[in-house]
């Protein structure tokens, strides 16, 4: 299923509401008691902006609320938590939207604090590289550093090599109209080419003894 991640906005209020104070959520949090609606709202207008970001995740297609991540930001780390609708539970969500949420985030030190009998979120945070850095009892703090350069690079090198399979295909296709109009000229121009990737590949073939 697609989904797309938005920053909260007061349309989704209710939605947040109603995640929060799941009944799975409140068992594995840090407050089990039930939010009231007046503290919910409260809680979401005096929210810090700069040090909390909360993004809303929709269904792309019908634009269903999914669920919910949020980042409490440090000086050069963020804590992590979130919550997934029960309707769309077990469906292999809940890893890609955390590693898609992580990425709007400008810290490369992800933590969370997970509930030691929440089996599930536990295994979640491992498939996506936390490491359990301490025990707290109830508790474990759970923690990942992502190489962001790095992913930048990739990013770009796998952007060039999409344009180079694209441009194979032009390649291809020049190589089709040269013989369609001048067969002959053509194929002694792919001998040639021939010839000079031979003498490379021997040039190659010194470099690796």
């Amino acid at each position: 299923m697609s989904f797309k991640i938005k920053n909260i906005t007061n349309r989704y209020t209710d939605d947040l509401f109603d995640l929060r104070n799941n009944k799975q959520t409140r068992r594995f949090s840090l407050n089990k008691k039930k939010i009231k609606f007046e503290d919910h709202q409260k809680w979401l207008k005096n929210i810090d902006k700069k040090t909390n970001k909360i993004f809303i995740i929709l269904s792309k297609k019908k634009n269903l609320v999914i669920g919910y991540t949020r980042f409490k930001i440090f000086k050069n780390s963020s804590e992590v938590s979130m919550a997934i609708n029960q309707d769309f539970r077990n469906l292999g969500l809940s890893k890609k939207i955390l590693l898609d949420s992580e990425k709007k985030i400008n810290t490369n030190i992800f933590k969370a604090f997970v509930h030691s009998s929440n089996i599930k979120s536990i295994a979640l945070f491992k498939s996506a590289n936390y490491k359990v850095i301490k025990n707290l009892g109830v508790f474990i703090k759970m923690k990942k550093v992502v190489k962001k350069k790095s992913n930048k690079y990739l990013k770009i090198i796998q952007q060039i090599e999409n344009i180079r399979k694209k441009n194979n295909s032009n390649w291809m296709n020049i190589l089709r109209i040269a013989f369609e109009n001048s067969p002959k000229e053509t194929a002694k121009v792919m001998i040639q080419i021939y010839n000079q990737d031979t003498k490379i590949s021997k040039l190659s073939k010194k470099l690796s003894k």
